[in-house]
This record gives C-alpha cells, structure tokens and sequence, in this order.
C-alpha cells in the first residue's frame, strides 16, 4: 500500500517504483503498456483519472521508463484545484495495450495498486498558476 501526499494549490512531481504483489519483486514495465492512476471516494467516476497516453488540461501527466518500474507522476495545480482536502482511494493500474485490441480495458488490466491520496489544503490559500512556478518533488514506494 502506498500513499501519495496533494497540496491543493500547488504542482508537484511523485517517483513511483511499481512492485509485484510479493512486494519485492520490480514490476517490469513494457512500452506498450498504459499506466492509469485514479484519485476517487468509492464512487464510479474518479475526481481525478490520468492515463499516461494523454496529457490533463492542466497540465498533469504521467510518465513511465519501459523495462523498470519506474513511474512518475506529475500533478499540476490546475488539474487538483477542484479537489477537496481529505482522504481519497488511489488505485495505480498497469494496462496490458498489446493484447488490448477488441478486449475491455478490464480484461486486460495486468497489475493494480491500491493506496491512499491525502489532499491537503494549502497554508497559501489559492493562487493563480503563473505565481506557482516551482514544483517540488516526492518520492514514494508501492507494493
């Protein structure tokens, strides 16, 4: 189980190391796989639901290096503004897109992590993105 930290208000970037469920054994990313990260409270649409095929409006996204386990995730302001603060369900899949033509994405879904997101508000209350422009970096284990 993992958990991964939000400050409302502010961009950051997470390192994820991804584990088979032994907890130490690396997962072995490939490069035809989609790794997708939902950010929810038990409900079935995700306040926040990034797949690394595509960029969020706001900038977010998540990226991989095929052959480690290796992920990180980039959060941008913009994209975890409208997030309540409190504790969310996480869930880190990996996508299996090489056997993925004509199958639902359930069916092809070879690795899922659950964890927690915590959202926390921001000491700095709301700011626009232009005043925001460093990030800060967390680095985080799952298994």
């Amino acid at each position: 189980m993992f958990t991964i930290h939000i400050f409302k208000n502010t961009s950051r970037d997470y390192t994820i190391q991804l584990y088979e469920d032994d907890e130490t054994t690396e997962s072995n990313l490939q490069a035809e796989d989609e790794v997708r990260i939902k950010i929810g409270r038990g409900s079935d649409t995700p306040d926040l639901d990034l797949s690394s095929f595509e960029e969020l409006t706001g900038g977010s996204t998540i990226t991989f290096t095929a052959g480690t386990n290796d992920v990180t995730l980039k959060l941008r302001q913009a994209d975890v503004r409208s997030i309540e603060a409190g504790a969310y369900d996480c869930q880190i899949l990996v996508v299996d897109n090489s056997e993925h033509a004509g199958t639902p994405q359930e069916d092809v879904v070879k690795h899922v992590e659950q964890g927690v997101c915590m959202v926390h508000p921001s000491a700095g209350g709301d700011f626009s993105d232009e005043e925001s422009s460093s990030s800060s970096s967390e680095s985080s284990s799952s298994g």
